[in-house]
């Protein structure tokens, strides 16, 4: 389980940095604001992640049409819970929009590759 939460965070980090540069371009150059941003960003992020999981860390063989929707409600239930975290720590606690973001992705990471190894890619 060890290695496979290292090629996870391996792909998690290109799916972030993904993620990262949708989020900062769409409040720097978009005028988004923070929570709007991190959807978005998330949201690409997601396709991302799913692709370099079902190959990379997961070396899966189960038709897409199979491991895909629960990909996507698990990766629909981090987007949910990062954009509540980084408007909560925005908006309420005032927290800069990057550190905000910065812990809701730490919390998804673990959160995700949970239920992505036992439920999704199982």
């Amino acid at each position: 389980m060890r290695k496979q939460f290292i090629k996870y965070c391996t792909a998690g980090g290109f799916s972030t940095l993904i993620h990262y540069m949708v989020f900062l371009l769409a409040i720097k150059m978009m005028f988004w604001s923070p929570w709007q941003a991190t959807l978005a960003g998330a949201t690409i992020g997601a396709l991302t992640a799913y692709i370099l999981n079902y190959r990379y860390t997961f070396s899966s063989k189960i038709a897409h049409r199979r491991i895909l929707p629960k990909f996507l409600i698990t990766a629909g239930l981090g987007v949910i819970i990062q954009t509540l975290i980084v408007a909560g720590l925005s908006q309420h606690w005032h927290l800069h929009y990057l550190l905000a973001q910065i812990i809701a992705t730490g919390f998804g990471l673990i959160l995700t590759f949970i239920i992505n190894r036992f439920w999704t890619f199982a």
